[in-house]
């Protein structure tokens, strides 16, 4: 059962009206999943090459905006279809890899409290996000439903980057907020494997 608490649900008003206005337009679902692409790689540009953490922050809302786009737009338009579905979740992977590479980029010579490697850090938190998503997808494999559970589902994890470097931006504990991150995926994705493999486990006895 997915989790009720989901920030698609607070913005999917927002995300109803662009919907709307992209499809009015002749925005078909899979240019939006490339707009959501394209988003995410200006993201990479802004951190990588000029190293600025408010753009990068407005543009990984931005591309977590189009990811919801997408979808909408199909509904709307009744266009859905299982290459779409297919095309997005592989465009989701991409999208979230160039924003990690972006951040390590960033955080290249940088440790947290002197010691601990960012390029780890942050490798380990997009590796465990990977994952999540992966865990989703292998169990809607197995079981009909939504496994979309756990805190930090790919929403969340964009949500709190942009957040989190919003902040940084003005205040600074870029280290200390991407750690926190790395704490909040692996729990997530503990609490997920954990959920789904109880769920095996009942049908296999």
């Amino acid at each position: 059962m997915p989790s009720r608490y989901r920030l698609r649900y607070i913005f999917r008003p927002l995300i109803t009206i662009l919907a709307k206005g992209l499809s009015k337009i002749g925005m078909t679902p899979n240019i939006a999943t490339i707009g959501m692409l394209c988003f995410a790689f200006l993201s990479f540009i802004s951190l990588s090459f000029y190293r600025n953490l408010l753009i990068f922050s407005i543009l990984v809302f931005t591309t977590g905006i189009m990811d919801g786009c997408d979808g909408a737009i199909a509904r709307l338009t009744q266009k859905s279809s299982k290459f779409g579905s297919f095309f997005d979740s592989v465009m989701d992977r991409i999208s979230e890899f160039l924003i990690f590479l972006g951040l390590i980029i960033y955080n290249w010579n940088n440790y947290l409290w002197n010691y601990i490697d960012m390029k780890l850090i942050i490798f380990m938190s997009y590796l465990i996000s990977f994952m999540i998503s992966y865990c989703r997808a292998r169990a809607e494999v197995f079981f009909k439903g939504d496994f979309d559970i756990g805190l930090m589902a790919r929403s969340e994890r964009l949500f709190y980057i942009f957040i989190t470097m919003l902040l940084a931006y003005f205040y600074g504990f870029t280290a200390e907020f991407l750690f926190i991150y790395m704490l909040l995926v692996i729990c997530t994705y503990l609490f997920r494997a954990r959920k789904i493999s109880n769920q095996i486990k009942k049908v296999e006895n």
